[in-house]
């Protein structure tokens, strides 16, 4: 009986553990979704593109950049004992593989971006019901609180799915990355 409730306290503290480090690496992403929602309105509105076309466009964009600083800052050691020709060669293979691999990647983080946007505007629209202050007008101001738990509850239950049904899936994607 010991024993069994010492698996139970053990389950609860990782499911606890799991909670906040998905508060915590939600922080990052809030941030980085800050700094880049003036690029995001350009895409909307002067380019005309849609909702999902100007999140797309962004995740490929960041996590291209990303993964190319990823992949390329290691390797600079092996430069050196290539010839002008193979450096160049090497460099663009890996930038089109790292295009590939960048498309598969922005996929997925694409469709939780679109869970998260959908939480937001809940608790957003939520929020407003609450307070009950109808505007027309649309408001530009983030909310902060709403941001966070859309990020939090969307990595959390990413996680939780990825520990228990693809626990390989971290080595998997640094074999693709690093490949």
């Amino acid at each position: 009986m010991n024993e069994l409730l010492v698996s139970i306290l053990n389950y609860i503290w990782v499911f606890i553990k799991l909670l906040l480090f998905s508060a915590l690496i939600s922080l990052p992403f809030v941030g980085l979704t800050y700094l880049l929602r003036k690029k995001f309105e350009f895409l909307r509105t002067q380019k005309k593109q849609n909702f999902a076309k100007s999140l797309f466009i962004i995740i490929f964009i960041v996590l291209y950049v990303i993964l190319v600083l990823v992949y390329f800052i290691p390797v600079l050691d092996i430069f050196p004992t290539f010839t002008f020709l193979e450096a160049i060669a090497f460099i663009l293979i890996q930038l089109a593989r790292l295009l590939l691999v960048n498309l598969l990647f922005s996929g997925m983080l694409f469709i939780m971006g679109m869970f998260i946007a959908l939480l937001y505007e809940s608790m957003i629209n939520k929020t407003n019901k609450n307070k009950k202050t109808k505007t027309k007008k649309k408001t530009e101001k983030f909310s902060f609180i709403s941001l966070w738990k859309s990020f939090s509850m969307v990595f959390f239950v990413v996680l939780l799915f990825l520990l228990i049904l693809f626990p390989s899936l971290i080595a998997m994607i640094l074999f693709l990355i690093f490949m």
